[in-house]
């Protein structure tokens, strides 16, 4: 299956933001001198988590676009069982493994996509109104517009 180009800038902008708040808890782990090997462990395996359910997601989703409406739901449902069991595993994982990951670390940087997904929906929000957001308006440049959509 060949993945949309949508679902691959999404993810990628997914994975920039989650990149930047993950090092931003990283560091205030450092400044509270809480820091260890298991925050950053811990951290990998929430944010990884999180971009994987994103991108999982947006798999699902170009697939049932394909289909008609009643496989389009099944798809869904499947996908949404399959992804929160996903994430449920791996963060019970980290918390049971407490020498190995910091719970918290864990739980706050799984987090880190969706703040990405509400961020971006922030932003394309302008797109609506009319006037155009700072990646929508390099988007647009990027695409040879003229500012109209």
């Amino acid at each position: 299956m060949k993945i949309d180009p949508t679902v691959k800038k999404e993810t990628i902008y997914v994975c920039v933001v989650t990149l930047i708040l993950s090092m931003l808890m990283e560091s205030v782990f450092l400044i509270l001198r809480q820091w260890h090997l298991t925050v950053l462990l811990g951290n990998l395996v929430g944010a990884g988590t999180g971009i994987l359910n994103f991108f999982l997601l947006g798999l699902s989703v170009q697939k049932a676009v394909k289909n008609e409406e009643t496989r389009a739901k099944e798809i869904l449902r499947a996908s949404h069982a399959l992804r929160y069991a996903l994430m449920v595993i791996l963060v019970l994982i980290a918390i049971l493994i407490p020498s190995v990951f910091n719970m918290w670390a864990t739980l706050i940087s799984l987090l880190f996509a969706t703040i990405a997904v509400y961020t971006r929906a922030i932003f394309n929000k302008d797109k609506k109104t009319g006037t155009a957001s700072a990646p929508a308006a390099a988007d647009n440049a990027d695409n040879g517009g003229d500012g109209e959509e």
